[in-house]
């Protein structure tokens, strides 16, 4: 998915509290596929697009239903 102007980039912490769960399960859901991988900017950084994650949420809640 394309980021639009104004869609902030989202630390891990953001997106763990967010979504209310583990770094541990996060990497293991962006490996499984499950989850958006992050855009990474260095090695040692990586953010993710909060437009990403708002469907990622919104997409989960649909399918709970």
């Amino acid at each position: 998915m394309t980021s639009t102007p104004t869609d902030q980039m989202l630390t891990r912490k953001e997106v763990q509290d967010m979504v209310r769960i583990s770094c541990t399960t996060l990497y293991r859901w962006i490996e499984e596929g499950i989850f958006p991988s992050p855009v990474k900017y260095t090695s040692r950084c990586v953010r993710w697009r909060q437009s990403d994650v708002q469907n990622w949420i919104n997409q989960s809640a649909q399918v709970a239903a």
